[in-house]
This record gives C-alpha cells, structure tokens and sequence, in this order.
C-alpha cells in the first residue's frame, strides 16, 4: 500500500514537473501579453503589486531615472518649481495621475496641455495625435513634446494630442484651434492600439486631466484581492499557453482599419495643409503592446501578422496623399526586453523611456 501510495506521489510529480516544462517552453518561444484581465485584475492593482516587490527586492525599474527626478520634492515645492520654470499662472494648473508620479501640467487657451499662446500664432512643427502624444502618465520634459522641446529650445511646437480620439477627431479639432496658426510642418500619430476604430464624438476638445491628489507620489488605494499574488504569477506564467492557444484563432475580425473613412479623413487634412502651404507632412506610426509581447524569433505570431496588415493600410493610403510615413518600431529596436518600454510591463501606455526613445527617433525626420 505504501509503494503505491509512493509511486502516485512520484508519477504526480512528473506529470507537474512535465507541465510546468511545456509553460516554460510556450513562454520562451512565444512570450505573449500577460492574462491580467482574465482574472479580472485592472491595472491599479497590477502596478500597485508591482511598485511594492520592485522595492522589496530594491529593484530598478527601466525609468528609475524618472522617478528619482522627483526624489526631495512635495507635491508643494515641486509645483512651485513647475510654474516658476513655466511662467504660469496657478489658475491653469491641472494635475495628472502617474503611474509612480502625479504631476501636475498647465493648460493653454484651449485647454490642451502646455502650450503657450505663440504656439497658435507660429509653430515650426504641429502635432495632433492621442493619449500617446498628450503623454499619458509622464510629466515634461519625458513625453514626447516634452523631449522634443528639449532637443531643440530654438523651435516652437504646438501639441494637440488628446487622449480618447480617433484620426477624425484629431484632424477636425486641428482645424478648429489652428485655424490662425502659422506652421511648417505637421507630425501625425497614429497608434496601432486603437487609431483603427472609429469614435462616435468627431469633434472632441482637449481638458484631459485628472482630480488633484494629495501627493506627489502615487498611492494606489486598492480593494484587497484575493490571491493577488498567485493570480499575478499565473498571468504571467499562462501568458506563452495562451500564446499557443492563439495561432488557431482567426484574426480577421481585429485590427481592421475603416479604409473609406480614414482616408477622407486624410484627404480632409491634406487639402487643409494645402491651404496653409505646409508641404512637410509626417504620419509617425506608434507600435502597440501586443506587437512588443510577442517573441517573433521563431515564428510570426498572427497577431502580429495582423498588425502587419493594418501597418501597410496606413501606409498606402498616407503615401498616397504625401505623407512621409515613419514606423516608431525603429525607435525601440533597439531595446531587448521591450515590455521595460510600458510601465511595470503592464499593457498601457509607454513609459518615459518609450516616450523619449520615440520624440528622438521622430526628431530625425522633422524638417524645419
């Protein structure tokens, strides 16, 4: 009885010992995007996990250098820099929640986020986007205009990127703020995330901001989940299974550009900049999360192969029209690990070393 007994234990071993080499396996061929939502976890408290094992084990995360820019401020002494270095009034200050800082931005005559009023009577570039180009989650001088501004303090550039739009809205509130603006060259961002569907409200208006906290540095109050700690490592752990598991799915229905739409929202802009004698036309291509997550060394995952498809769309049609298209996959290719580019790897925004990687790349093709 006791040497079967022995023997079940030894045989369930095995078979546990063979599974976690098959995850091991899909994980190091595959990679793939955590299973985060699948058990119901939201981002806060994902980050929060996170942002407490990174200090237990005094990890550095790949934007320490971001967060430490902020080491020895309140949020008082830290705001009475910002608008000393801004020369703003405290009337146009907002505040937006960082993912480890909350920081705070002021907005311009059009709510949109730190611009000045001679930005709307000449900029040298313009540039309309979304969330990515507002710079979600990341104060200045780390998002993208931010850097730019950084790199060239001679030139002016106008940011118009607001988060929650599509191509049209981007295109129709451009028309409407700038419509005494002088400028040469315009910056078009579109983000593989989510810029191939199409909003209801065409006509959106920048006021991004968030309520103002009570501290410079981020604190989550999350509910307490239960087994947090094991639903995190099987995210993880199943994130190659899952991988597997999608090569047999269909992709048709996903990341499908409206074709019609997008480019008579394209030709509306390129008549507009043909009135305004701007020849200087850029559509800068943001990659996605899911393009960074999967490991294509072995196979192109058809999640990828699908990006792909969506990529080229945008591309024929912006060509078409003039646009010199530019691909920030290059910005990156560099980077092994390129989910150190989100915020604790989760599926968001890129962080600030995403962010200045990019205004860099997008720096090397701005004509003045």
């Amino acid at each position: 009885m006791i040497k079967i007994i022995k023997i079940n234990i030894l045989v369930f071993f095995i078979i546990i010992l063979l599974i976690e080499i098959v995850l091991i396996s899909f994980n190091y061929f595959f990679d793939g995007v955590p299973l985060y939502r699948h058990f119901n976890l939201d981002p806060h408290q994902v980050v929060s996990y996170y942002q407490k094992d990174y200090k237990k084990k005094k990890r550095k995360t790949s934007d320490n250098y971001y967060i430490r820019e902020f080491d020895g401020y309140t949020k008082q002494s830290y705001l009475n820099k910002y608008i000393k270095q801004n020369a703003v009034d405290l009337e146009d200050i907002r505040y937006v929640k960082g993912e480890d800082i909350n920081f705070p931005i002021f907005f311009d005559k059009y709510n949109c986020r730190e611009n000045k009023n001679e930005n709307y009577i000449f900029s040298d570039t313009v540039l309309i986007g979304d969330s990515s180009l507002f710079g979600i989650a990341v104060a200045s001088p780390h998002d993208i205009v931010g850097r730019l501004r950084k790199l060239n303090p001679n030139k002016r550039f106008l940011n118009l990127g607001m988060p929650g739009t599509d191509p049209r809205g981007q295109v129709n509130h451009l028309k409407e703020v700038a419509i005494d603006t002088d400028f040469n060259s315009i910056i078009w961002l579109f983000v593989e995330a989510n810029d191939y569907e199409v909003n209801s409200n065409d006509m959106p208006n920048c006021s991004y901001h968030n309520l103002e906290p009570n501290t410079l540095n981020r604190q989550f109050k999350t509910d307490k989940v239960s087994f947090l700690s094991l639903k995190i490592f099987l995210s993880v752990h199943l994130r190659g299974l899952s991988s597997f598991i999608k090569l047999f799915i269909s992709y048709d229905d996903k990341f499908n550009l409206n074709k019609t739409i997008y480019e008579k929202t394209v030709i509306d802009l390129n008549k507009y900049l043909e009135k305004k004698g701007v020849r200087n036309k850029t559509l800068y291509y943001l990659p996605t999360y899911n393009r960074h997550a999967y490991k294509n060394d072995f196979i192109i995952h058809p999640n990828v192969k699908k990006l792909n498809v969506l990529k080229n769309d945008v591309k024929n049609i912006v060509t078409k029209y003039g646009f010199k298209f530019i691909d920030g996959d290059d910005a990156v290719k560099d980077i092994k690990e390129k989910k150190d580019l989100y915020h604790y790897k989760y599926q968001t925004h890129y962080n600030a070393v995403g962010y200045t990687k990019t205004a860099e790349h997008m720096n090397k093709f701005i004509k003045y």
